[in-house]
């Protein structure tokens, strides 16, 4: 890798929104070539496109490309753009993932647009409500991708038990089950709860998470604050393209032309690449 390509995914990593801006206005084959020379590095500027533009990105790559980037993206926005695929296609992007994110993955497109199980995060931790406090720190240690400000508690049946934050984990005895330092009952959503009602929902006034249940009240996962400020600005817009990160200010004109002129010679050094590959086999 040249020190022009270095300096190229250090930028895409560190200023996504800028970078984001670049690459849409690409066509898409050109973006594509971007995400398969390096994959984890765009997937955050993926996140921060307009959503038709990213998922038209999306559709022409493998599931080998793609899985780096869907993986990097929380998981309200990986489904978000692959609900814009064909389903033969977003079926087919998610068989490149780890067999464990493809299942909640899964899990998370049967529900329709527009509910309460379409936009929850179905990998918030659960922890079982028969471990200590002891061990459920040494759980959360191993799993940190997964971790909300809240950690959830269910019975060994999958149903929600209670609720408590980190700050209550920290503070009670490692020697203690979790059960000791919960709250229960716990407010939650049905998963085909209309997401107009999830907006409305009185307990964000108390909370930053929202747990959801499945058809047999288990615990499928949760709706994020973030994701609950998404669906709040896409209705105010009317359904409008809005992007698919939060966006701030830009970080001045002359900034993004330099990012944007990096970003464009490294769609240009990975195309003949990209092409060859295909030459060999590509499975698009």
């Amino acid at each position: 890798m040249t020190l022009e390509e270095q300096l190229a995914w250090a930028f895409l990593d560190a200023h996504p929104r800028e970078a984001a801006r670049a690459l849409e206005r690409m066509p898409a084959e050109e973006r594509a070539a971007v995400v398969r020379a390096g994959a984890e590095e765009a997937g955050a500027a993926l996140g921060e496109m307009v959503a038709p533009a990213a998922a038209e990105c999306l559709a022409v790559l493998s599931p080998d490309e793609a899985a780096p980037a869907l993986d990097r993206l929380a998981p309200d926005v990986a489904i978000s753009l692959l609900r814009r695929v064909p389903d033969d296609v977003a079926d087919r992007l998610i068989t490149g993932l780890p067999d464990t994110k493809q299942r909640q993955l899964r899990r998370v497109l049967r529900y329709p647009e527009g509910t309460a199980g379409a936009v929850m995060d179905p990998m918030v931790v659960a922890l079982p409500d028969d471990i200590s406090i002891g061990e459920a720190r040494v759980r959360l240690r191993r799993e940190p991708r997964g971790l909300l400000h809240y950690l959830y508690v269910v019975d060994r049946d999958g149903m929600l038990k209670g609720v408590l934050d980190i700050p209550e984990l920290m503070r009670a005895r490692a020697r203690d089950p979790i059960a000791s330092a919960m709250h229960a009952p716990v407010e939650h959503v049905p998963a085909w709860t209309p997401a107009a009602a999830v907006r409305a929902h009185p307990a964000w006034r108390s909370f930053h998470a929202l747990p959801v249940s499945d058809e047999a009240g288990r615990f499928a996962g949760a709706i994020r604050y973030q994701t609950l400020r998404r669906l709040e600005h896409e209705a105010e817009a009317g359904g409008a393209a809005v992007p698919t990160g939060i966006t701030v200010g830009a970080l001045g004109e002359l900034f993004h032309l330099g990012l944007a002129g990096f970003v464009e010679g490294v769609a240009g050094a990975a195309a003949p690449r990209t092409r060859s590959a295909g030459d060999q086999g590509d499975s698009r």
